[in-house]
């Protein structure tokens, strides 16, 4: 038996999903269990007031609460703050791509949209805004682009959902942990 409680003080929602079986449950019906749960959650989060990033999330704890903003600052100009963002939003919506994908079991889906966030999307990024991250920012974006990479090799070669999902939440720390560190903004934010 499998129990998924998912509670949320926004609107005081209050659900829980129960599995029963004696059958252990296959990657696609995990991915359907998290899909389902992750909906539900986010019509929540939707409505709750933004808060600072903080550190990242660690044994499933709450990240703090603070209103400060104590990242790092980027500067870019606005023009290269958007080419920023624009990325990272596209990167994103590859990471949907790739839990959708996996959901209907279409490992060449699963690795169509993680090569786009593969190292080629970093080296896409022009350099005069590469040459402003802090000497930090790249041992964050390389292995999470790496992971990217071999995410979309492992999909060719293999039907282990599980295995694709362990990579896609260890590249999903570096997004945590990069957003929770740094800050974009151009000189008159």
């Amino acid at each position: 038996m499998i129990k998924i409680t998912i509670l949320a003080s926004a609107k005081g929602l209050s659900s829980s999903l129960v599995l029963y079986g004696d059958m252990p449950m296959r990657p696609l019906g995990i991915c359907a269990v998290l899909a389902v749960t992750f909906s539900m959650v986010g019509q929540v989060w939707a409505e709750m007031p933004v808060r600072n990033m903080g550190m990242p999330m660690s044994g499933g704890r709450p990240m703090p609460t603070n209103m400060s903003d104590t990242r790092t600052l980027v500067p870019l100009t606005e023009e290269e703050r958007v080419r920023v963002v624009t990325d990272m939003r596209q990167m994103l919506a590859n990471v949907q791509g790739i839990i959708d994908a996996l959901a209907r079991g279409d490992n060449k889906a699963v690795a169509q949209a993680a090569s786009r966030n593969g190292m080629a999307m970093m080296q896409e990024m022009p350099a005069q805004i590469r040459m402003k991250f802090p000497p930090a920012f790249p041992k964050i974006g390389m292995p999470m682009h790496n992971l990217f990479d071999q995410i979309a090799r492992e999909a060719e070669t293999t039907k282990d959902s599980a295995h694709i999902l362990k990579l896609l939440s260890e590249s999903m720390q570096s997004c945590v942990a990069c957003h929770a560190t740094y800050r974009f903004a151009s000189p008159k934010r």
